[in-house]
Order: structure tokens, then sequence, then C-alpha cells
């Protein structure tokens, strides 16, 4: 069972319905505390997996806009230079690169929205968690309570109230070595994939990298011009 299914279970299940018809309910509380225990810690560990999958995403994104961006800028190089076939490669990896990023813009949308996800169910399970230990507490005290003197039942509900306030630390500990174990994950760096080179791209003979070649040398043209009807006044007066 998956770490999903399995805190979906522990959630949907009706506790009260369980305990009416069980014939140990101390026992079967036990057992449903265990469960949820193991699910909630099998939940911290998958939580942190996929924490160090958002940061990895994260850096691949940040990595492939600047990958984008300064293809663009060696293809404006290329037309200026007159290199069209160095222009022509340039905006074929632009390309592939914006795909990339759309793909992997989309992976980390689903992501995103397991982390949520997961996120409420511990939230409920805890909350569930924290029933079960109440209404185990509640029925041994009761139980004591009816087979004991007086004296004696309000003692064994101390010692016993120790020993679930003892269960309950070491529950607190583990989980704050988890969320340690989770600071240290999200640290890791890992690498992305190595850089094309630029020049060793082929550029294949694709209509709309030719189009987008030809709005290129139109843009880098007209800004040439601009400069330098700009530069034409200054001159001019220097002469005068």
């Amino acid at each position: 069972m998956s770490t999903f299914s399995r805190i979906r279970y522990v959630i949907a299940a009706n506790m009260n319905a369980l305990l009416e018809k069980a014939e140990d309910p101390e026992k079967l509380l036990r057992a449903l505390i265990r469960e949820m225990e193991d699910a909630g810690e099998d939940a911290r560990l998958a939580a942190a997996d996929l924490l160090a999958e958002q940061q990895h995403l994260e850096r691949v994104l940040a990595r492939l806009e600047r990958e984008s961006g300064e293809w663009q800028e060696r293809a404006e190089k290329a037309v200026e230079a007159g290199r069209d076939d160095l222009a022509r490669a340039a905006l074929k990896a632009h390309k592939e690169c914006d795909e990339r990023r759309r793909n992997t813009r989309e992976e980390q949308a689903a992501l995103n929205a397991r982390v949520a996800q997961l996120e409420t169910d511990m939230t409920t399970l805890k909350g569930k968690l924290a029933e079960a230990k109440s209404k185990l507490r509640s029925l041994h005290t009761r139980q004591q309570l009816r087979q004991s003197p007086p004296a004696v039942a309000e003692q064994e509900a101390s010692r016993h109230e120790r020993k679930l306030r003892q269960a309950m630390g070491r529950f607190d500990r583990l989980q704050s070595q988890v969320e340690r174990l989770e600071a240290r994950v999200r640290s890791y760096e890992v690498g992305g994939a190595e850089p094309v080179s630029w020049a060793a791209v082929e550029a294949a003979d694709d209509p709309a990298l030719e189009a987008e070649l030809e709005a290129l040398k139109a843009r880098v043209a007209g800004d040439s011009k601009g400069s330098a009807k700009q530069q034409a006044p200054v001159e001019a007066g220097e002469n005068l």
C-alpha cells in the first residue's frame, strides 16, 4: 500500500463505529493509534521527498530561464554578424528550452497539488490521532474506576496517564527528528542537465524557424537604423 493510500485508509476509518463493534475497545484503540503513528511517519518521509523534488524543479526552471535568454541573445548576435547558420541553431535551442520550461511547469503544478493534499491529510490524521489517544485515556480511566477502590483507581489512572504522556513525548521527539531531516533535505543541491553547446546544435529545415530568423533580422536591422539616425544630427552639429 502506498503512503497516500495508507494515510487515506486510516483517515477514512470510522473510529466510533469500530469501537462499538469491538469486543476489546482498548486493544482496538491501541492498534489504531499504532497504525496512525506509522502512517504519520510514512507521510512525513514522503513529504520530505516531495519537498526535495520541489526544490529540484525550481532550480531546473531557473536554469532554463537563464539558458533561454542566452540563446536569444546569441541568435541576435549571430544575425548582426551575418551568420544565419548560427542564428538558426540558436533559435532552435531557444525553442527547445521554452518547451522544456513548459513541461517542467506542468510537472511542478502537479507536484504542488500532491504536496498540498498530503499536508491536508497529515493535519486530519493528527486530529484523529489526538482523538484516539483521548478516547483511550478516558476508556482506561473509566475501566479502572469500575474495577478498583477510589484510592487505588486514582493511583492507577495517574500511572497510566504518565505512561501516555511518555508515549506522546516519544512521538513528539520522533516528529522533531523527521522535521530536522526535512530541513536537511531542503538544503540538498541537485545538479541540472549539462548545457547544450550552441555551436554543435544542428539546425533542421524548419519553416517556423526560418520565419523567426527573418523577424529577428528585421528587428536587429531596425535597431541599427534607429541608432544611426540618432548619431547623424550629432555629427552634423560637430561639422558646423
